[in-house]
């Protein structure tokens, strides 16, 4: 795995302005908190343990939801992620909220200093200080917030996922997390086809060894919940998740409600994923990891036949690879982009919104074609970030292969010089 980084040393300012805005984001968070008890509601991580229940409790997992209601609050996951989840329905209400936010916010922490390590930044360049710095917008993304509120099981998913992507390639058991990740959530198991892509298919056999596994104990352990989901079709039983299509922000979702290319949306949505793939492995080889890393995970999310706004939380190492552009490399252009996907992703309060207050862009609505469009928004987002990484990936080949043709040029004056003077 190639370094983002080289011998640099952060900003002179990072040291200073890293913890106060890492103290300011954390203290906001903590006000909010206490103002607004619900935001500690964790509800889909009861949804969770729901599952874990009625799987204990020998009852089927996905005739009725968590309130006893067959329509709402369903458990739509595998059953491999309900037996995952048994250990909760041993905690007290208040112990499973606080687990939840603090293994929530611990992946946080966890996926920015990884990344900051994987692209080559050590203590001595300033690691904890950006590490603070660009922790405290990435947890401020409106997805990472709103998972942080629901107890979503999204930023783990993301640590799986970053731990073996960016482990060493000699590492024996790579590819066991994102494994586990699609076990549980299925779209993870694009990372396969990315580790295939750049040549790492110890890691993508592996975990495509650890999915199988998953399966098979489901089977082993709860057959009747395994054959429904995996042979009966629920697993893409979009209908089961939300019945609102201004919900949905995957690709699929906005080809739904434009009524664009009615019997194509599946053809397009897997070529729309070969290309965003490809991007990204040409970007792994080039050395900027973090960027392919963030491609492939945005990638898992809007090729999905359903997707919340709350699984985005891969713009986390998408911030982390544009504030290492600014910061480690002067980068003013990086810098500018940083701070704009900042405040454009981030999950500041929307007046007048309930208690808690809805949070981020995507909760300005209004009718119309606004409406229609606003849930692509973070689709958007993906396909301007492979727009601008393919420019930009051509250009550094136009400039070495221009390069290339004047060192070649000028060996072939000097051997022309030499068999002169000869």
């Amino acid at each position: 795995m190639q370094s983002e980084s080289s011998a640099r040393v952060v900003s002179r300012s990072v040291p200073l302005l890293g913890p106060i805005v890492l103290f300011i984001a954390v203290a906001l968070y903590v006000a909010a908190y206490l103002h607004w008890h619900s935001l500690s509601s964790q509800v889909d991580l009861f949804v969770y343990r729901f599952g874990a229940e009625r799987v204990w409790d020998g009852q089927d997992l996905y005739s009725l939801g968590s309130t006893g209601n067959p329509r709402t609050m369903l458990f739509v996951y595998t059953p491999f992620s309900a037996l995952a989840f048994l250990p909760l329905i041993e905690l007290g209400q208040t112990s499973v909220v606080i687990l939840g936010l603090v293994v929530n916010v611990l992946c946080v922490g966890y996926v920015v200093r990884r990344s900051l390590g994987a692209a080559g930044v050590s203590s001595s360049a300033g690691l904890w200080a950006l590490t603070a710095l660009l922790a405290a917008p990435v947890i401020w993304l409106a997805p990472i917030q709103l998972s942080l509120q629901l107890g979503q099981v999204n930023l783990v998913i993301m640590a799986l996922v970053v731990a073996d992507v960016l482990s060493p390639a000699t590492r024996k058991w790579a590819g066991i997390g994102i494994g586990i990740a699609a076990g549980i959530k299925l779209t993870p198991a694009i990372f396969v086809i990315f580790l295939i892509a750049i040549g790492r298919r110890r890691a993508a056999a592996i975990a495509t060894a650890t999915f199988a596994a998953t399966i098979a104990i489901g089977f082993l352990l709860l057959p009747t919940d395994s054959r429904e989901y995996w042979l009966q079709g629920r697993f893409r039983d979009v209908h089961r998740i939300s019945s609102d299509p201004l919900a949905n922000t995957s690709l699929q979702g906005l080809l739904l409600r434009l009524h664009w290319l009615s019997g194509w949306q599946t053809a397009l949505v897997v070529a729309f994923a070969i290309v965003a793939l490809a991007v990204a492995t040409v970007a792994w080889r080039s050395g900027r990891v973090l960027l392919s890393l963030a491609i492939v995970g945005m990638t898992s999310v809007a090729a999905s036949p359903f997707s919340w706004s709350h699984h985005w939380v891969w713009f986390a190492p998408l911030l982390v690879h544009l504030g290492l552009r600014a910061y480690l490399h002067r980068s003013r252009i990086s810098m500018v982009a940083f701070w704009m996907l900042a405040v454009i992703l981030g999950g500041w309060l929307v007046p007048g919104s309930g208690d808690p207050p809805n949070a981020g862009l995507l909760y300005f609505r209004h009718p119309g074609l606004w409406d229609q469009l606003l849930p692509a928004t973070y689709l958007f987002v993906l396909v301007l970030v492979l727009i601008c990484t393919t420019y930009t990936l051509w250009r550094e080949r136009t400039r070495e292969a221009a390069a290339t043709v004047d060192e070649v040029a000028h060996e072939d004056a000097r051997a022309k010089v030499g068999a002169d003077a000869s």
